[in-house]
């Protein structure tokens, strides 16, 4: 890994955060740009990482599926009980089966129903 002062990047303000090629890029805590080879996994994604993965991916599907209307409420919802979470995060720690008593709290304090609309978290044999 090595780092740089002031990249010709930096002084054209373009944002240096990423893969490049066979590098990977980002800017560290003091402003200066990390570079390092990038690196391949070695082994293929095991059967459990693609469920995981399987089950963000419907997660987010979900969330596109709702209508306008529902996206705003949940948004609403979130905001409305002082969460530090927005209202896409919550909708997601809903649907992902990990917070359904939470959100139906967050319902009754709210005074705002979103889970009669959105419908049955995901079934999933992983948390």
């Amino acid at each position: 890994m090595k780092t740089l002062g002031m990249s010709i990047f930096q002084v054209l303000g373009v944002n240096t955060n990423g893969d490049a090629g066979p590098y990977t890029f980002y800017t560290s805590h003091r402003k200066r740009l990390v570079v390092f080879p990038k690196t391949w996994p070695k082994d293929p994604a095991t059967y459990h990482q693609k469920l995981n993965r399987d089950k963000w991916r419907h997660a987010a599907t979900r969330w596109n599926g709702l209508t306008p209307e529902l996206r705003a409420d949940w948004k609403h919802m979130a905001k409305k009980a002082n969460l530090t979470i927005s209202g896409y995060n919550l909708f997601l720690f809903y649907i992902t089966g990990k917070g359904t008593g939470t959100v139906e709290t967050v319902q009754r304090l709210t005074n705002m129903d979103v889970l009669t609309d959105t419908g049955p978290p995901l079934p999933y044999l992983l948390g």
